[in-house]
């Protein structure tokens, strides 16, 4: 019972810090304003909501049918699908606790890492973004990572892709966390349950082909590269803000293996960024795919220094909170304000 106090009081008291510190803009949200980033993807998800195989659509959204077909069958109606990302918000985070009270017995270390994660882009976007599933992509990776059974690993592989494909380019990484928290050879046969996300690969290759009137992913992709040289200076800022704080825990993770893992860590993560860059445009956003590499890291330095940990891991999640956060979308800056500045914003507008 206690352990599951800490996971459950872990999480609320993490995201509930979060929403303080880093806050949706209430008075964008009142009702549907379109050309804003609060409402433009979600414009999009309600309508597939509604109608799940639609094409009338923008094609970064055409594939991922998931959600939406969830949201359909349980007969989600309105504004009610906005729900679901929020579910997968407390779903990842209270994982993110689950993980790490595995591993630890003392609380404030649990909190610790738990508010670290909440205060990442991997939980700031879907909570001051509508509409963005987000979350559940990453409680994916975190079950390849960190999940102790199979048939987690295989739910993850092959529902995960269809939510958003991202997930595909932070399977290699989540892999080779999974590889280092287990010690096992990051080359072995289990390898093989990498295959489950052989049939969306499959189906994607499939129907690349198309017309562009029937699937636009070639030419999204196309787009998607011409970008990068303008995309690039603003990358390193867009990887920082993903993370921030968080990053000194995938440091450390990465510090703490021998030096052959370490080089093919650092090359892992470099080729995700890079590869995340060349198919997206919202920086901040595509780089929580380290999030497992963040956690991983947290359970590291708990290994190596358990009398030290609770400490440790309190004093960078506090510092997450303290770092300025902002959202990093092709050359556009959107800044994170605390709560209080919104609700007055809110009321101010009549």
């Amino acid at each position: 019972m206690k352990s599951w106090k800490t996971i459950g009081g872990s999480t609320i008291a993490a995201l509930t810090l979060s929403l303080c510190l880093f806050a949706p803009r209430l008075w964008l949200m009142r009702t549907y304003l379109p050309g804003t980033f609060q409402w433009d993807r979600a414009h999009t998800f309600l309508k597939q909501c509604e109608a799940p195989f639609r094409r009338d659509i923008e094609p970064a959204m055409a594939w991922r049918i998931l959600p939406p077909l969830v949201c359909h069958a349980i007969g989600l109606r309105g504004y009610a699908p906005l729900s679901v990302p929020w579910l997968g918000v407390l779903a990842a985070t209270g994982y993110v606790a689950l993980v790490l009270q595995r591993r630890m017995s003392d609380g404030r270390a649990v909190f610790g890492g738990t508010l670290l994660f909440a205060t990442t882009s991997a939980i700031l976007v879907p909570t001051t973004w509508l509409g963005l599933n987000d979350a559940w992509v990453w409680f994916g990776l975190l079950a390849i990572a960190f999940g102790r059974t199979r048939w987690s690993f295989a739910a993850a592989a092959l529902l995960c892709p269809w939510i958003d494909e991202r997930f595909v380019i932070g399977l290699p990484l989540a892999w080779l966390v999974r590889s280092f928290d287990r010690n096992e050879a990051v080359f072995h046969r289990s390898a093989l349950q990498l295959l489950w996300v052989l049939p969306y690969l499959l189906v994607r290759i499939a129907f690349a082909g198309l017309a562009p009137g029937q699937d636009a992913s070639l030419s999204l992709l196309r787009q998607a590269l011409a970008a990068v040289p303008v995309l690039l200076p603003m990358a390193p800022l867009g990887w920082w803000m993903a993370l921030r704080a968080g990053w000194v825990a995938v440091g450390f993770g990465v510090w703490s293996l021998a030096w052959r893992q370490r080089w093919l860590a650092l090359g892992v993560i470099g080729a995700t960024l890079m590869a995340l860059l060349s198919v997206a445009s919202d920086i901040s956003r595509s780089a929580a795919v380290i999030v497992p590499a963040t956690v991983w890291g947290c359970v590291a330095f708990a290994r190596w220094r358990p009398a030290q940990a609770p400490r440790a891991l309190l004093l960078v999640g506090i510092a997450n909170l303290a770092i300025p956060a902002v959202h990093v979308t092709y050359t556009k800056l959107d800044v994170i304000n605390p709560l209080p500045i919104e609700v007055i914003r809110l009321m101010r507008i009549p």
